[in-house]
């Protein structure tokens, strides 16, 4: 009577019919689980998947809740194990660790690339060269030198675009542009000099705006990767549990009544 009843439920994990609501692959339909009330297609999902987008946490929801159904997911803590909690911690710092060097290599890599660009333009002037003195390395002038234009650059035109936002709320400038207009005509050199005076101005200003909103949106995107690698380690640690064989408990739920055990 036993291996009836095994055969019954290893027919049923293998059931073809059954598909990932997340991945919609039917693979390896033995890890296929039902944790909600959504039925039909949407009933099935990998665990793996779900741990997945439960770790996303849309919403700030999605870790304890199903998206298409509300339900409210069953969690059972998994057995506590301490050499299982450090590799999962040691898992966690390294997927942080990994994370933080792709976002310093990928910055370097601009940075130096930049830096070769401005090396070949500088080649015959040395005009940036001798801006340095004779004694600091020559990669270390364009790299410090690509460093700040990278800066600069990023930060000016954050300016230019809080500056053009600002500007936007003013509607009576129309006679003001028209008269700026016929004195760039009157004295085009002063203009173009007022306007590269303007532009050093903002470059070196932009530049601490770079710098400062780099820390911040550095900053927003570490906590983004931090908060998710920590609740990928929480979706293991904490699972959803499986109504697959035990459909009826589920709707002890739809209707509100007490689970029967």
């Amino acid at each position: 009577m036993t291996s009836v009843v095994d055969i019954n439920i290893l027919e049923l994990a293998n059931d073809p019919s059954k598909q990932c609501r997340i991945c919609l692959d039917n693979d390896n339909p033995s890890n296929l689980i039902s944790p909600c009330l959504c039925s039909g297609s949407q009933a099935y999902v990998h665990r793996k998947c779900l741990n997945d987008w439960r770790s996303k946490n849309a919403n700030g929801q999605a870790f304890k809740y199903c998206n298409i159904c509300q339900f409210n997911y069953i969690i059972e803590t998994v057995m506590n194990d301490r050499k299982a909690d450090r590799k999962r911690l040691l898992k966690y710092h390294l997927y942080v660790f990994r994370d933080l060097i792709s976002i310093i290599l990928l910055i370097q890599l601009i940075i130096i690339n930049l830096a070769f660009l401005l090396k070949i333009v500088d080649k015959n002037s040395h005009h940036i060269k001798n801006l340095f003195p004779n004694s600091i390395n020559e990669f270390v002038v364009y790299y410090l030198t690509a460093f700040i234009l990278l800066m600069a650059i990023f930060g000016l035109f954050i300016f230019i675009i809080l500056f053009y936002i600002g500007d936007l709320d003013r509607h009576n400038c129309n006679s003001t542009r028209k008269n700026y207009f016929n004195y760039n005509q009157e004295s085009a050199l002063e203009i173009l000099f007022v306007i590269i005076i303007m532009v050093l101005i903002c470059a070196f200003i932009g530049m601490f705006i770079g710098i400062i909103l780099s820390i911040i949106i550095l900053k927003k995107i570490m906590k983004h990767h931090t908060e998710t690698l920590w609740l990928q380690q929480e979706a293991e640690k904490y699972i959803v549990k499986d109504f697959q064989e035990r459909r009826h408990e589920l709707e002890n739920y739809k209707r509100n009544l007490p689970i029967e055990c």
